[in-house]
């Protein structure tokens, strides 16, 4: 322990009843087993019910389907364990979890194909690929409820991981910030470990700097913590690899920052060049196909809107111009791609002399940096409350996104005024077209602050592709019937 530092002291009733972590994650690997052998029995059996049952084929196979099923189950398993679907330290997201599975699934229906030439079972091959599409079903229905059920618990503070935070600079503060809002993936912060911050600073969300580096193994006992998450960029070389000789015979996970928040994983490759571990970064943008493809989405996603909401836009319409004096279209210039200026579509929600009586409610602004935001907005009509509360005052936007001037997805549309104040780092945010919803909107909207603002844009930027556009799109729908976040 360091010189001078304040002594940490233990609870021998908590330390006492610490359960170590491999069993803690050999009892959550059974129960995962356990749920896939389930869905698995179900799929084969499936499979047979529906080949030989419904469709009555005639079984022709020299063994019993029950007792093939019963042996598959555990080869499907072991396979399932090669694939990584049971890594108790990988958190996978939906869509790699499901195509573990289904590479899980297929290698299992690839064996029993192997298995039926080698032995001559004569196994019915339609049975056969009805259990490989079952499988998938029924095991990636089950995942996904499991899923569901452990995102539900840890948004209620069930099933944690008690996360000390190594560093309190920058980057660990925006990286903690950003795990303990996405509740559903149950890290729980409970302080962060620094030599040069003073014990009881404040390091964001009432989170606080809770000792030194020379205490961190006390700490680990004493708060109960399974993870230390280490912000690369807070320590020099040395003495990061000399905290993880440290931690070495520790009882505690680590996990490591890049060093970057600006870059997704995807872009991201591991290599060890000369025995040194080495990030390979993809390069960003979009090429043709890429510009091709989220034009496309645009268009369709514009059309299929302005179609199918089509009574809905009438009906607002009707409803605003029936509630105050004005058009039911409010029209704005604001900034587009490359800093071309554009008549931005929105319904209005506020009286028709909201924009003269702004100058008087300046001193009042809530809303990140640059940006005007009111809570409680005197301007907003009694009809522009529900509009925005919902967001439908954004939906006229569908026809600036069919025009070209915008994208379903990219930064917020700017203001003149606002784009003048940027500096060059920002202004790299005009790169792409504006988009009616983006990365901010859906990650806390009004809750962020203007450097948050401005870094999920950028990270939008740097990061772009079609399944992140699609992923937003789906948390937009989620925070608009939700109301989440919003003013």
């Amino acid at each position: 322990m360091a010189q001078g530092a304040p002594a940490v002291v233990l609870d021998p009733q908590q330390t006492s009843i610490r359960q170590p972590l491999q069993r803690r994650s050999a009892k959550r690997i059974a129960l995962r087993v356990l749920a896939d052998a389930f869905a698995i029995s179900v799929a084969l059996f499936a499979a047979s019910v529906i080949r030989f049952e419904i469709l009555g084929a005639i079984p022709t196979a020299r063994w019993d389907y029950t007792l093939i099923t019963l042996v598959a189950i555990p080869v499907w398993i072991l396979l399932f364990y090669l694939y990584g679907l049971y890594e108790p330290r990988q958190v996978l997201g939906p869509v790699n979890e499901f195509k573990q599975v289904f590479h899980g699934v297929v290698a299992g229906t690839v064996v029993i194909f192997i298995t039926d030439s080698i032995a001559n079972m004569n196994l019915a091959r339609g049975w056969a690929l009805l259990a490989m599409v079952m499988g998938f079903f029924v095991v990636g229905s089950e995942r996904l409820l499991v899923r569901k059920a452990l995102h539900y618990l840890r948004r209620r503070g069930g099933d944690t991981t008690r996360t000390i935070v190594l560093g309190a600079n920058q980057e660990a503060r925006t990286v903690a910030k950003a795990l303990e809002r996405e509740g559903w993936l149950g890290y729980k912060i409970l302080g962060f470990v620094d030599d040069d911050a003073p014990l009881g600073t404040e390091a964001g969300n009432g989170r606080k700097v809770i000792g030194t580096t020379a205490q961190l193994r006390d700490l680990i006992e004493q708060k109960d913590a399974g993870l230390v998450l280490v912000a690369a960029s807070a320590f020099d070389t040395t003495r990061l690899n000399r905290l993880f000789w440290e931690l070495q015979d520790v009882d505690v996970d680590l996990q490591i920052t890049s060093g970057t928040i600006d870059l997704m994983a995807s872009r991201m490759i591991v290599q060890s060049v000369a025995g040194v571990p080495l990030l390979y970064v993809r390069r960003t943008g979009m090429d043709r196909a890429q510009k091709t493809m989220k034009r496309a989405l645009d268009i369709f996603g514009s059309v299929l809107g302005l179609v199918l909401l089509s009574p809905l836009l009438a009906a607002v319409a009707i409803w605003i111009k029936k509630d105050s004096e004005g058009g039911a279209i409010f029209k704005q210039v604001r900034v587009g791609r490359d800093g071309e200026l554009f008549e931005c579509r929105k319904f209005r929600s506020m009286y028709a002399d909201a924009e003269e009586r702004r100058a008087e409610l300046e001193h009042l602004n809530e809303g990140p940096g640059l940006l005007f935001k009111l809570a409680d907005d005197p301007r907003v009509t009694k009809v522009g409350k529900v509009l925005r509360r919902y967001s439908i005052d954004e939906l006229p936007q569908l026809w600036n996104v069919l025009r070209g001037e915008m994208s379903l997805v990219g930064p917020r549309p700017a203001l003149p005024s606002e784009v003048e104040q940027y500096d060059d780092w920002v202004r790299n945010r005009l790169k792409v077209k504006p988009g009616m919803s983006g990365l901010w909107q859906v990650s806390g909207r009004t809750e962020t602050s203007f450097s948050d603002y401005i870094r999920y844009d950028l990270f939008y930027i740097q990061n772009w592709s079609l399944s992140l556009d699609l992923w937003i799109l789906w948390r937009t729908l989620r925070a608009v019937f939700t109301a989440e976040g919003a003013h």
